[in-house]
């Protein structure tokens, strides 16, 4: 059985976790130029935001206190505020935010196991399967560059699905 400092801990990371995905997919959202992967970029830190808000109000219904963001521990996230430039380049975007959405399905998928309240375990499963869709549309897009890195400045979406 999970304690409740257990239980609080994992959602602590989880918000933190997606406070961080969310700034990450918008600041490649903010340096593409392509209109149709701008859009899917954002409406992706949406969801992140989304599940955010999903686990603040389980943990602030669990909690006497109120969550407060920390800024020093949004560094625990996966994607860690990870800073892109112009040389940054879309392939190693997309690396670094495949491997962070298979780690966060890993995560949610675990937290469901552990998880006492059965409507907290649906919370993590259903958190779970859209970082597995998110997955899915990255390494989509990833193997769409499998020529080059001009994904990014292209004016057509015509590949991309939605």
């Amino acid at each position: 059985m999970r304690s409740e400092r257990e239980t609080m801990e994992a959602l602590e990371k989880a918000i933190y976790r997606e406070i961080g995905a969310s700034r990450f997919y918008s600041s490649i959202a903010d340096k593409i130029t392509n209109p149709g992967g701008r859009k899917k970029f954002k409406e992706i830190a949406e969801d992140e935001k989304k599940h955010r808000d999903k686990l603040e109000s389980w943990y602030n219904k669990l909690s006497e206190e109120t969550f407060r963001v920390t800024e020093e521990k949004i560094g625990q996230s996966e994607i860690k505020q990870i800073s892109l430039n112009e040389r940054t380049g879309a392939e190693k975007a997309l690396d670094i935010a495949i491997e962070a959405e298979l780690k966060a399905n890993d995560f949610y998928s675990e937290q469901a196991d552990k998880a006492d309240n059965r409507e907290l375990k649906e919370l993590y499963l259903s958190l779970a399967q859209e970082e597995q869709g998110h997955y899915n549309f990255l390494v989509a897009e990833k193997n769409a560059l499998a020529g080059g890195f001009y994904w990014f400045d292209m004016d057509s979406t015509a590949f991309m699905e939605d």
